[in-house]
């Protein structure tokens, strides 16, 4: 069972809004989730500590999405998320990345970290080093034919540096 298990507005200005959705709501995701990634699975299991599901719209079209839970003590995980093309390189990314880590950290978090494959994403690469994420590790992976690349941050040193910051992203 998930602390974040209700709908919720967590961000509005002018066009876009920024939603927490409850697991029951999880299909809301799934289409942008087939076009971004080519897959069903969103993620592997959503039986998680604090499993969070944010949904991003624009003007009223399902713009982008992030998941992510507790992976262990302290330690918050984005496990996937993605903005729809046409809505990419305004910002969009690191709203939901922000938007994760206020919840993690309001839910005792310290650390924030997600996992990238940078020929896949390279976007979310670039972002996360320009946002001072450090790699914390790196291998290759059989599944996605790529390279995986951790990376890790202090959630309120990022909140402090980051969060605000105007302007655009790579993602």
């Amino acid at each position: 069972m998930s602390l974040f298990d209700a709908q919720e507005l967590l961000f509005s200005d002018k066009s876009v809004k920024l939603f927490r959705l409850p697991l029951p709501q999880i299909d809301r995701i799934l289409s942008m989730n087939k076009i971004l990634f080519a897959e069903d699975r969103v993620i592997n299991s959503y039986d998680r500590n604090d499993l969070l599901i944010l949904l991003l719209e624009v003007d009223g079209i399902r713009a982008g999405f992030k998941v992510g839970y507790g992976q262990s003590e302290g330690v918050f995980y984005s496990a996937k998320g993605g903005v729809m093309p046409a809505f990419r390189r305004q910002g969009y990314a690191r709203l939901m990345t922000i938007e994760m880590m206020k919840l993690a950290l309001k839910s005792g978090y310290q650390t924030f970290e997600f996992d990238t494959f940078p020929n896949q994403a390279p976007e979310m690469l670039m972002m996360g080093l320009s946002d001072e994420f450090k790699v914390t590790d790196a291998g290759w992976n059989d599944t996605h034919n790529d390279f995986r690349i951790h990376l890790s941050v202090s959630i309120s040193e990022y909140l402090a540096r980051v969060a605000n910051l105007r302007g655009t992203d790579d993602g």
